[in-house]
């Protein structure tokens, strides 16, 4: 093994071991452990994360870490401003803060606060619990250092997809798409950014352990694929949508080219969405509706919008409209294009999520209990950055001349 697949080794055990304190602090505040422990890991986190900036193995990733302090000082400098970043996200971490419990709107019962803060209690909790960690760290609540973490959770999958990468003009590209697409949503407290990360990863984890048959140290990959999928689901509801997504489109592609489904792959996915589904439960048990269940019938909305002329131009004027997505598209086409005998297995399974994942997007549009035109106009951008940088990562995969994880003893 040569120094470079040394490097590379490294990396994805880094992006394992701080994957590991980010997933613990969430199951310290699931489970109610003392304060004390939750400081001891969170101070953890805060060392592994400067150890990236000076440890020797990592020169590879200058770029990298100049982007990650540039996105820490803007982060520090400017104030919340977006609806749902302040009102959700952050809220919940501030709750967290002063609360120190995670099941604070359990002890209320569900008829003494407003559907507002349903929506609020029942988001996943991980990025927020990573916030609140912070802020009891420093001992103080304001509304800027907290949603600094965000730049600490999305340093393992930045850090895996670029391993993939031999060539430091691909790596550099992909800092560079990464800013010019999603950029200031990776640190304005939104998480649309930071599952989009999460989402590219855990599809090329999946391809690589179940298709690609070069891909050697694989049980490295599972373990780092069940800490990706298990931060994914408990980051946005969106993610439990995606994993879903991920796990259906690599059982239909195995079946197509296997005929057989793998069944440590599913036993890992079923088990990462575990605590998602626990935490759900909770406020199943407690009458606490999502949003799209809380005003009238979402089927009724559904029909009624889908066979609406004026909405369904809406949709399609918004999506014509959004450079980011065509810009995207247009790469993906003309590399898939190039490279289509060679990664044509690749190649479907990035369009069998990209096709499920966009069917959703449209469906959770019809559902919105916005109007159509509301909802996006709101988010008709930042909900498709998922999409949009799973297209222009796989665009520059396809570019490579080949996988970097090869098993160099064959």
């Amino acid at each position: 093994m040569n120094a470079n697949s040394f490097l590379e080794i490294n990396s994805i055990k880094y992006s394992i071991f701080l994957s590991i304190l980010i997933y613990l602090n969430y199951l310290f505040w699931f489970f109610n452990i003392w304060d004390f422990i939750k400081y001891i890991n969170f101070i953890l986190i805060i060392f592994t994360f400067g150890y990236f900036f000076t440890s020797k193995h990592y020169i590879d990733y200058t770029y990298l870490k100049i982007v990650l302090l540039i996105l820490f000082i803007i982060c520090i400098g400017t104030p919340t401003i977006p609806n749902d970043s302040r009102n959700l996200y952050l809220f919940s971490a501030k709750i967290l803060f002063y609360e120190s419990f995670l099941y604070t709107r359990l002890d209320y019962g569900n008829n003494t606060l407003n559907h507002f803060l349903d929506i609020v209690f029942s988001k996943p909790k991980l990025a927020a619990t990573l916030s609140a960690s912070f802020a009891k760290l420093l001992g103080f609540w304001n509304e800027t250092l907290p949603k600094t973490t965000n730049i600490i959770l999305i340093l393992p999958p930045m850090l895996f997809l670029m391993s993939t990468f031999k060539d430091k003009l691909l790596s550099t590209l992909w800092i560079f798409l990464v800013l010019f697409f999603s950029g200031k949503l990776l640190i304005n407290g939104l998480m649309d950014g930071v599952i989009s990360l999460y989402f590219v990863s855990n599809i090329l984890l999946s391809y690589m352990i179940i298709f690609d048959k070069n891909t050697s140290d694989k049980k490295l990959l599972y373990f780092l694929m069940f800490l990706f999928f298990s931060i994914l689901s408990l980051t946005k509801n969106e993610g439990a949508i995606m994993l879903c997504i991920i796990i259906t489109s690599t059982v239909l592609l195995d079946f197509l080219y296997k005929n057989k489904p793998n069944l440590i792959f599913l036993s890992i996915g079923s088990f990462s969405l575990f605590p998602l589904i626990l935490w759900k439960l909770y406020f199943y048990i407690n009458n606490i509706k999502m949003e799209f269940l809380q005003f009238g019938s979402p089927i009724d909305r559904f029909i009624s919008r889908v066979t609406n002329l004026y909405d369904l131009k809406n949709i399609v004027y918004f999506l014509l409209h959004n450079e980011k997505l065509i810009i995207a598209l247009i790469l993906f086409i003309i590399c898939s294009t190039l490279n289509f005998k060679k990664e044509k297995k690749l190649i479907y399974f990035i369009l069998f999520n990209f096709a499920l994942y966009f069917l959703i997007l449209m469906t959770a549009i019809f559902l919105t209990p916005h109007t159509v035109l509301i909802q996006l106009e709101q988010s008709s951008v930042r909900i498709f950055i998922p999409l949009v940088l799973v297209l222009s990562y796989f665009s520059l995969y396809l570019i490579k001349s080949k996988s970097f994880f090869v098993n160099k003893d064959k």
